[in-house]
């Protein structure tokens, strides 16, 4: 309960909830190459449920888009569970700004006030969310990492709310209405592409031969849609937004204790 909360206690378990979140939501992905390859038993559908809507033919569709098609869950779950532990941090930092000083205690109007200014904070995405409201002074580290954050939010919201066909709303240019937009605009991400080496040698494929010094990094890239293109995703590039958000959400930690340890005099 947020009556008792334990700082810095309670905002580490914040993040390791995270990483723990992120581990599932990429297993999703990779679960979707194993759907792929598992044949279809029979001669009729998967009834396993009983009664149920579509066939074999849905359950040969869902087989062979399943990489793609999970990979797509993953990436919505993926964001979304950055929004949650990111709103509980900044929930965190109200009860702690509200509570600042040695006497206050909280009280349930003052609580549901707060709860009130998050939720609506809450609203503004996860750019805004993470790098002007829970820290309001970023380091350089946590304010590089915000364009391509706003990219991977943008394709979320196309692949959650419009099955990822890229409509106007999503290649509208900031500050613009959908009027202004142009055959020419297009839903521009930074991408990440996860990259391996093995004494120097870029891994090209799995298994391999294990040397003495391995080195993993991030590849950055821009990927584009116009109005009309379909956003796929691979298990591949879940891999890599799961691992770019867990190191995101260790550089938000850190930077939330370093300003917090100042608003509340810890030294």
């Amino acid at each position: 309960m947020i009556r008792d909360l334990k700082y810095p206690d309670d905002a580490e378990k914040v993040i390791d909830s995270l990483h723990v979140g992120l581990k599932y939501d990429a297993a999703i992905a990779v679960s979707g190459n194993a759907l792929h390859s598992i044949p279809l038993e029979g001669e009729g559908p998967d009834l396993s449920t009983g009664v149920r809507y579509g066939g074999r033919a849905q359950d040969a569709a869902v087989r062979k888009d399943a990489p793609g098609l999970l990979s797509r869950f993953s990436l919505i779950s993926m964001v979304s569970r950055l929004e949650v532990q990111a709103q509980t941090l900044l929930l965190q930092r109200r009860v702690l700004e509200e509570l600042r000083g040695s006497h206050k205690r909280m009280n349930p109007d003052a609580m549901w006030a707060i709860l009130k200014r998050v939720q609506k904070e809450s609203r503004t995405g996860p750019v805004k969310l993470c790098s002007e409201l829970i820290v309001e002074n970023p380091s350089e580290a946590l304010r590089v990492r915000m364009r391509w954050l706003d990219g991977v939010y943008r394709v979320r919201n196309c692949l959650a709310h419009r099955l990822g066909v890229v409509q106007m709303v999503d290649v509208k240019r900031p500050g613009t209405s959908l009027e202004d937009t142009t055959q020419e605009d297009r839903l521009k991400v930074v991408w990440l592409r996860l990259k391996a080496a093995v004494n120097g040698q870029e891994i090209q494929g799995f298994p391999f031969k294990m040397g003495h010094k391995l080195e993993v990094f991030f590849d950055e890239y821009e990927r584009g849609w116009k109005v009309g293109g379909i956003i796929e995703i691979k298990p591949t590039e879940c891999q890599a937004i799961a691992m770019s958000l867990s190191f995101l959400g260790n550089q938000l930690l850190q930077d939330f204790l370093g300003e917090m340890n100042g608003v509340l005099g810890i030294s």
